[in-house]
């Protein structure tokens, strides 16, 4: 066995869009990073692996010009310019690339953290290393730093430093939102495997594994929109283990999801119901595309009071616009709508005093696992807005490291310091004014060469050729 130590500014455990954004945002801010990533690819829920959507503050369109802007808006821009057909291979490139451009982010994959040194205290602890462990290089690493991010999605450093957080849906008395069930309970939003189908231009037969799910016998058909041309986000409805533990009984999961899958396709393929003769299966996901388990605790808990009335924070550092999207626990059984959506008047904001934990005085997260109640996560979960509190985040650790201190005291001191060099980077804050006076795109002008004097239309009434 290998042993290695590595010592960086910042740790980064996840590498997700929330962790990538994060680790890009501290490098170009001049600290060392370690970014520590469990697979052998970046991206989580939107790599090649998953193949979810990056959605985010648009909302497929509700709000229109809500894109996000600054490292995941350059994500989004270059991969419309190198990337028209949206192939997943090629967006793993690009995240891989962008990662690996980075000068100051030592790249870790394939490395799975399970260790944590601690600095226990009376009120808060300190996390004074992780381990972690690459099993195809036999190599057990330690990572030392002054400030952890926990971008994991699941939250498993956090849990290992004993930081607080909540699991399941909390009471509607718990924050006063009516959306809550009455009783707090441990329902999750489920997980989900997807599929991708071609056409091969000629028969293509289909023999169902004796795994296969017979959809026919449930209600499956009748409650759920079937069609042999959808294939991906389309099937976002093969959803389950709202009703387990999404951590502990991740491998039941999968089993019960690919079930589904491949008896869905036997539905489509054999039922007689679709013209599917010359369809075929391209892709099918071998890992569940997570939605929600840990969200930590931290100086505030966002809720849906806060996404409903869109709580101007003065501590704001990001924004989103999707819907609380709440899925009903039994998934795909369930016999109603798969989802039930309520959408804000416009973008709502994000504090950054849910992006550090209330009892682990250096750590840090982004990303789904943010302190939020399960009721406001709804919203915040999407990855487009997870990789915005990503670089706000990745930017305050090189803040903290930079001013020698924890996030708490860099909210109380340097707040508004922290939304000017965001704004600068072109990072997604709504109705903070720019006030940065090293920026100097604020003394910037515009120069043309010449311009467009009117805009008529001639003949309108002519036949077009």
């Amino acid at each position: 066995m290998n042993y290695k130590n590595v010592k960086k500014d910042i740790t980064v455990i996840g590498g997700g869009l929330a962790g990538v954004c994060a680790a890009i945002s501290a490098a170009r801010n001049g600290k060392s990073v370690s970014l520590v990533q469990n697979r052998g690819i970046l991206g989580g829920n939107s790599s090649s692996e998953i193949r979810v959507w990056v959605c985010g503050a648009t909302k497929h369109g509700v709000n229109r010009y809500a894109r996000e802007t600054g490292i995941m808006g350059e994500l989004f821009l270059e991969n419309q310019y190198r990337n028209p057909d949206g192939n997943p291979y090629f967006w793993d490139m690009l995240l891989l690339e962008k990662v690996k451009d980075e000068k100051n982010i030592s790249l870790f994959l394939n490395t799975e953290v399970s260790e944590i040194d601690l600095i226990e205290g009376e009120k808060e602890n300190k996390i004074k290393s992780v381990t972690g462990w690459t099993i195809g290089a036999e190599t057990k690493t330690k990572f030392e730093s002054e400030v952890y991010l926990d971008c994991s999605g699941d939250g498993f450093i956090g849990a290992l430093a004993d930081a607080k957080y909540n699991l399941g849906r909390e009471s509607r008395y718990k924050y006063n939102e009516l959306l809550a069930p009455e009783k707090e309970d441990k329902i999750l939003l489920g997980s989900t495997i997807l599929f991708y189908t071609k056409d091969a231009g000629h028969p293509v037969k289909f023999i169902p594994p004796n795994f296969a799910k017979d959809i026919s016998k449930t209600s499956i058909p009748k409650n759920r929109v079937i069609k042999s041309n959808d294939s991906g986000c389309c099937y976002w409805w093969i959803e389950l283990g709202g009703e387990v533990d999404i951590v502990k009984d991740n491998e039941i999961i999968k089993d019960e999801l690919w079930a589904l899958v491949y008896g869905i396709w036997d539905y489509i393929k054999n039922s007689g119901n679709y013209d599917a003769d010359n369809l075929t299966l391209e892709w099918v996901g071998s890992i569940p595309g997570k939605r929600e388990y840990r969200r930590f605790i931290g100086d505030y808990v966002l809720n849906q009071n806060d996404i409903i009335e869109q709580t101007e924070f003065d501590d704001r550092i990001a924004f989103g616009g999707w819907s609380i999207d709440l899925h009903p626990e039994k998934g795909i059984y369930e016999e109603s709508c798969g989802s039930r959506n309520i959408q804000a008047d416009g973008i709502f904001h994000i504090p950054f005093r849910s992006t550090y934990s209330v009892n682990v005085s250096n750590l840090m997260f982004a990303g789904r696992n943010i302190s939020a109640s399960h009721i406001a996560f709804g919203a915040t979960r999407v990855m487009a807005t997870c990789a915005t509190i990503g670089e706000a985040v990745g930017l305050a650790a090189a803040m903290c490291i930079e001013y020698k201190i924890i996030p708490r005291n860099l909210y109380m001191k340097h707040i508004k310091k922290l939304q000017q060099i965001l704004l600068r980077q072109d990072g997604s804050i709504i109705g903070i004014k720019n006030e940065d006076m090293e920026d100097k795109a604020r003394s910037a002008s515009i120069m043309a060469s010449t311009s467009l004097k009117k805009i008529e239309v001639v003949n309108s009434n002519d036949e077009l050729a």
